[in-house]
């Protein structure tokens, strides 16, 4: 029997993480850093020339500097940057070990003024990009009969938005957005039970109110969205490495098709 301390260690395993450097992304990387895996960071041609994003992937690096921490341009609007970001996969690694799903893209506007346009380009910035990278990275783990897919979801898959607490400020969630997550729990479901036989694991996590430095400026709606939760606290990003942890690593070796809700207790009440 494995020690708990193995179950956890993904040493040699490939991971690819898309938006990796975001808000919450960050920690996710981490998290697999933590676990010894070698990790592919995706983001934007934009994203990396950003001060930010360089000091981030610099911190990383230094943080870790025994682990292999690439960053590879991925364009979602791009269906031809998609592929090719896999097949430079395959070339550079052979296989994938662990593919987080978490970078999203589109517009937040109201649902009487959001076009058609941009609401059909909302589901493509969220759920349909979740597809592609699920279909394409399936071949390089029913290579060799294993593999962890994580996406990130959200509650507002599960539950809708309390306007109450967003008519005063400008953090409107969009149509697009909770019903495209709601699309990414069920995928999620759909994948684990067709790649099952691969010995392919995919599992979501739907993380409640982690508001930005920038939104919590606001102290109004700061405590608005900590009073919805039954632990009176906004989450931080280093709130999700425990899930990603458990759920990329063989501790998780028989959960597959499940949604974890990290949101304070907020959608339980």
């Amino acid at each position: 029997m494995k020690k708990l301390i193995d179950l956890f260690n993904s040493k040699n395993r490939v991971a690819i993480i898309t938006g990796g450097l975001g808000h919450l992304g960050l920690a996710m990387t981490e998290a697999l850093l933590e676990l010894n895996a070698k990790v592919i960071i995706t983001g934007t041609r934009e994203e990396i020339k950003q001060k930010e994003s360089q000091s981030k992937l610099k911190y990383l690096k230094q943080k870790f500097p025994q682990n292999t921490i690439l960053f590879k341009v991925l364009d979602f609007r791009d269906d031809d940057s998609i592929r090719e970001f896999f097949e430079e996969v395959k070339r550079s690694f052979k296989s994938v070990d662990i593919l987080i799903n978490n970078a999203v893209y589109g517009v937040s506007k109201p649902v009487e003024k959001i076009s058609f346009a941009e609401f059909s380009d909302g589901i493509n910035g969220v759920l349909s990009s979740v597809f592609k990278c699920c279909q394409l990275v399936f071949p390089l783990m029913k290579k060799k009969k294993r593999g962890v897919i994580i996406n990130i979801a959200s509650m507002y898959g599960i539950v809708a938005p309390d306007w109450r607490i967003y008519k005063n400020n400008p953090f409107n969630n969009p149509i697009n957005y909770g019903a495209s997550k709601a699309g990414v729990i069920q995928m999620t479901k759909y994948l684990a039970s067709y790649w099952a036989k691969y010995g392919i694991r995919v599992n979501s996590i739907s993380p409640g109110p982690f508001p930005t430095k920038e939104i919590t400026k606001d102290k109004e709606f700061h405590n608005f969205l900590k009073e919805k939760t039954m632990l009176n606290r906004v989450g931080l990003p280093e709130d999700l490495k425990g899930v990603i942890a458990l759920l990329a690593s063989d501790a998780s070796s028989y959960i597959t098709g499940q949604n974890f809700v990290i949101d304070g207790g907020w959608t339980a009440w």
